[in-house]
């Protein structure tokens, strides 16, 4: 899920059926994009209902922006997967054209930098600026634009130089990141324990207080990443994650969203959630001492997923005259040379 973005353009992906188009010449990329009706069944049926089937009663309230008024959690989740399906839309001419351009563009970087990514197809959904809060993301193998981006990036002044990045690339490999991610998990792995430093929990660590308080991201679901603050001279770990205030009762999404360090016990191998006053003892991410400085970008390192995603991205394009200068980024290069050949 892509906060960044959102405050500049907001955007939502798709996968139109009606107008799939394929690889038109060797090394060409396979770009398809969905129109309103599979991209509805995309979102919301099949293995991604088990997406809204794991949100909680504050989340959906701020995710439809609106009083939790349901008679059950049940019905609240079918409520929010009715609402997500209503507000798919279908691509223009204009528009798949548009992003196709971009993938054209970034293909020749990818096959030289990643080629794992210029093998990969790319699969595309529109959604109404209503849904997911407006925030460019993925599901399954589609990257979701909200419609507000695709307006922008449809109306983009042709590049001069075509030689430099497209606009929207960075965003645009940054979400395929998170559909490699999600097709092939223990690829990236060693990419979140030998050079980020995070050690897999057996099982996600939680509690009811916290799981009434957290949130989704679709992009970085698996919640079973914990870091060890020994790395950054401190004692214990932490569980880093997106929340909810428990004390607002009707929030927004995604301005009441808050990125927090969650304290965590270990003992046995097992990690749980201290608590304080039955509540879990959660502090602001941006305060925890050394953490935003150890990995190579300190935007959205709410998850290993997105940290990945982030510096990936630059790593590839290389639109960052500071990149030889980012923490691990040589690690990261040589995981990346091998794993995404």
């Amino acid at each position: 899920m892509n906060r960044r973005d959102l405050l500049t353009i907001g955007a939502a992906l798709a996968l139109p059926a009606a107008r799939a188009q394929t690889a038109s010449q060797p090394g060409a990329p396979d770009v398809r994009f969905l129109g309103a009706g599979e991209g509805a069944a995309a979102l919301t049926e099949g293995p991604e209902a088990a997406y809204f089937e794991r949100m909680n009663l504050l989340e959906i309230s701020a995710r439809l922006h609106a009083e939790a008024q349901w008679p059950s959690l049940q019905a609240a989740q079918q409520a929010a997967r009715r609402f997500e399906a209503s507000k798919v839309q279908s691509f223009t001419d204009n528009e798949c054209a548009a992003i196709r351009d971009i993938v054209d563009r970034l293909q020749p970087r990818l096959a030289s930098r990643a080629p794992l990514y210029a093998r990969t197809p790319w699969s595309f959904v529109k959604l109404g600026d209503e849904a997911e809060g407006g925030m460019p993301h993925t599901r399954g193998r589609h990257v979701v634009l909200p419609a507000k981006l695709v307006e922008v990036i449809a109306r983009r002044a042709r590049a001069t130089n075509p030689l430099a990045p497209p606009k929207f690339g960075d965003l645009l490999v940054h979400e395929q990141t998170h559909v490699l991610q999600r097709m092939a998990p223990a690829r990236f792995e060693p990419l979140f324990t030998d050079v980020f430093g995070f050690v897999r929990a057996p099982t996600p660590p939680t509690s009811p207080a916290l799981a009434r308080r957290i949130v989704q991201n679709p992009d970085a679901p698996d919640l079973s990443w914990v870091f060890p603050l020994d790395k950054l001279g401190g004692k214990g770990w932490i569980m880093a994650a997106t929340v909810l205030p428990a004390d607002k009762p009707h929030p927004q999404m995604p301005q009441d969203f808050q990125d927090v360090a969650v304290e965590l016990a270990h003992d046995r191998g097992e990690w749980t959630v201290v608590a304080q006053d039955g509540q879990p003892r959660l502090r602001p991410l941006s305060e925890v001492p050394g953490y935003d400085a150890w990995f190579p970008y300190a935007d959205e390192d709410d998850h290993p997923n997105e940290i990945a995603a982030v510096a990936l991205s630059h790593w590839i394009l290389q639109d960052d005259p500071k990149l030889a200068q980012r923490p691990h980024i040589d690690a990261l290069g040589a995981w990346a040379r091998s794993a995404l050949a």
